[in-house]
């Protein structure tokens, strides 16, 4: 009964002071965003409703970027108390090693992980998806200096639109892909040399293009030299605008879609990789609290603002190679699991054997 009055004073202590430090993130994060696009709320003419509304749909994103920080540093911050106010001297002295003190800490991060994984593929990627909407009245009607963009990839209902390079200049795209799916695999494939957008008649005009359709186990070629068609709501302000992002769709999203390109032999490293780091950020909360306990323990001495120095150290060090290892396994350089579950296979060692040197 002892134990268990310890074990929610602890969770209550860490409760408080993660609330406060999420909420000071979410602050921050607010703040910074506001100062970024004061100047496209006002020039856009966004009523108070869409800003409102803006915000509503990020700061679920907000919340699950500051998530592993914030866990990381109550946790750091939590143990700084006990060690300040002689508490976790007298649970030492009463019988109790570090390790079972950390137990419910420990818990509640593995809990968070579950948490979070959920959050970020339900939650946050609806309200990003929201979100967009607002944010193609904030992006400029003019093309300015970007002329030329390249790798644009755009999903329309159940087509699939891949670009290589595109220049807005005269409207014209190279290395052009459309695949169109079923529900389980891919139906017709289109790849053109050209695709130059005749404003005429508002259609696109593909040129020396190839049409595979797959129909019952049987592939049929078709070619030509010139045609034109109409893409669903594609026109060049649209590519310009929008850029298919896999940080906006779901695990499941990803998972399915991957797997519909792997029936036909295709391969889409980018997907592949943030399919990974849908988990592998997941896990980061698990991780931040492990490394939050193993510093606590390795520093009895050091004062929180030492504590929270090496906090910060910490995060952009984890946050800087976790982002490496992606741009890493979008270049196809190393696997595109290892491109970012190595990060966290590294924290977690790291933490694991500073917190099983930790005196008991």
């Amino acid at each position: 009964m002892i134990i268990k009055k310890i074990d929610f004073y602890l969770l209550k202590k860490f409760f408080k002071t993660l609330s406060i430090i999420l909420l000071v993130f979410i602050i921050i994060f607010i703040a910074v965003d506001i100062i970024d696009n004061i100047d496209k709320f006002s020039t856009k003419n966004l009523t108070n409703e869409e800003i409102i509304n803006w915000y509503f749909f990020t700061i679920p994103w907000f919340i699950s970027l500051a998530l592993p920080m914030s866990l990381l540093l109550s946790t750091i911050s939590c143990f700084n108390q006990l060690q300040k106010n002689n508490e976790l001297t007298a649970l030492k002295a009463s019988g109790l090693s570090v390790r079972r003190i950390s137990c419910p800490i420990l818990i509640l991060g593995i809990i968070f992980s579950f948490i979070s994984f959920f959050f970020d593929n339900s939650i946050v990627s609806k309200n990003l998806e929201k979100r967009l909407q607002i944010e193609k009245k904030m992006k400029p009607k003019s093309f300015g200096n970007s002329t030329r963009k390249n790798n644009i990839y755009y999903h329309i209902d159940d087509s699939f639109l891949e670009i290589k390079k595109f220049n807005f200049r005269n409207n014209v795209g190279r290395n052009v892909s459309i695949q169109t799916l079923s529900a389980s695999d891919i139906n017709q494939r289109i790849d053109a040399e050209k695709m130059i957008w005749n404003i005429d008649k508002n259609k696109w005009s593909l040129k020396n293009y190839t049409l595979t359709k797959w129909k019952k186990n049987k592939v049929k070629f078709t070619s030509s030299n010139d045609t034109l068609l109409t893409i669903k709501d594609i026109t060049p302000s649209i590519l310009q605008k929008d850029n298919i992002n896999p940080d906006d769709m779901s695990y499941w999203e990803l998972a399915a879609f991957i797997d519909k390109m792997k029936n036909k032999g295709l391969k889409f490293n980018r997907w592949t990789v943030n399919k990974h780091f849908k988990t592998a950020f997941a896990c980061s909360s698990l991780i931040m609290v492990i490394f939050g306990i193993a510093l606590s323990i390795q520093k009895p001495r050091s004062n929180f603002a030492n504590s929270i120095g090496l906090s910060i150290t910490v995060i952009f060090l984890y946050y800087l190679l976790i982002k490496l290892g992606q741009t890493l396994g979008y270049n196809n350089i190393i696997n595109p699991f290892l491109s970012v579950w190595m990060v966290n296979i590294l924290f977690l060692i790291l933490g694991v054997n500073l917190f099983i040197k930790a005196r008991t």
